[in-house]
């Protein structure tokens, strides 16, 4: 889930204070609830085995990556990749390698011209496709990159289906739907499984952690537009409302946010 939704920092380039935000979410995020049971649930269906050869696309702050490299051991390889050189500095930053992991190497790519061909057992895709412009040309290169027999793992937010309540409800139709404007595929969650069935894999099996707050301080640290310090997401005529009515119906103890996420991971076909 991003901050900056639609911004630089996921675009490939980004001012100093924009990278600090975005590192500084990323790390928040990663250490909460919801993102821990997803990419638990992910890790578990896909069983890694060591000696595998990982993909992590949009690799961020290169927790995962750090994760498969103790996976795969040190018969495996890590490959992460971020379209953003300033994050693939600061993940490589905060790698420290141990003899029983694999070797991480760190790469500044785009996810839909990759350029791999069969090259990996896994390919990790997280939080990535929301973002991108074209879904079918990033899957279709996420998918060629599969190894005959390997797998893809799609983990995506369906912000189509935020849900948030204690808030006036016209208010909050207008706020919701203006700030899915603002995410280049903001139902993308939904259709993972069926762009992975339309690259060509086989054995789709999909997922989901339905997340539910109701705090406003830990639902506003995942989701942006209940963030005031994010205040220009929302339009200035609902955007005192919009924030004080949060507020008030925390303190009320009447506040409640809801949101999917959606893991889907398939199988390349092997060759005859």
């Amino acid at each position: 889930m991003s901050s900056a939704v639609g911004g630089k920092v996921f675009q490939g380039s980004s001012t100093s204070a924009q990278q600090t935000a975005a590192e500084t979410y990323l790390a928040e995020v990663a250490k909460h609830t919801v993102i821990r049971a997803v990419r638990a649930m992910a890790v578990e269906v896909l069983s890694v085995a060591a000696g595998s050869s990982v993909l992590d696309v949009g690799c961020g702050l290169g927790e995962m990556s750090r994760a498969f490299a103790s996976m795969a051991g040190p018969d495996g390889s890590v490959t992460a990749i971020d379209l953003n050189p300033a994050m693939v500095a600061a993940a490589q930053d905060r790698h420290t390698a141990a003899p029983e992991d694999a070797v991480v190497k760190y790469e500044v790519a785009d996810v839909a011209s990759l350029g791999y061909s069969g090259d990996f057992d896994v390919v990790w895709c997280e939080r990535v496709l929301q973002h991108v412009p074209d879904p079918e040309a990033a899957v279709g290169s996420l998918t060629r990159a599969v190894a005959p027999g390997g797998r893809a793992c799609l983990l995506d937010v369906d912000w189509g289906a935020l849900v948030v309540d204690g808030v006036d409800e016209a208010m909050t139709a207008r706020v919701l739907d203006a700030f899915q404007l603002k995410v280049r595929q903001p139902t993308i969650g939904r259709t993972l499984r069926r762009r992975l069935v339309r690259a060509g894999l086989i054995n789709p099996a999909v997922r989901s952690v339905h997340a539910v707050s109701t705090s406003l301080a830990d639902a506003e640290s995942v989701i942006p537009v209940l963030d005031r310090r994010q205040a220009d997401l929302v339009a200035e005529a609902d955007r005192a409302a919009w924030f004080d009515s949060l507020e008030l119906a925390d303190t009320r103890g009447q506040f409640l946010m809801a949101i999917p996420v959606y893991v889907a991971i398939a199988t390349k076909r092997r060759q005859a």
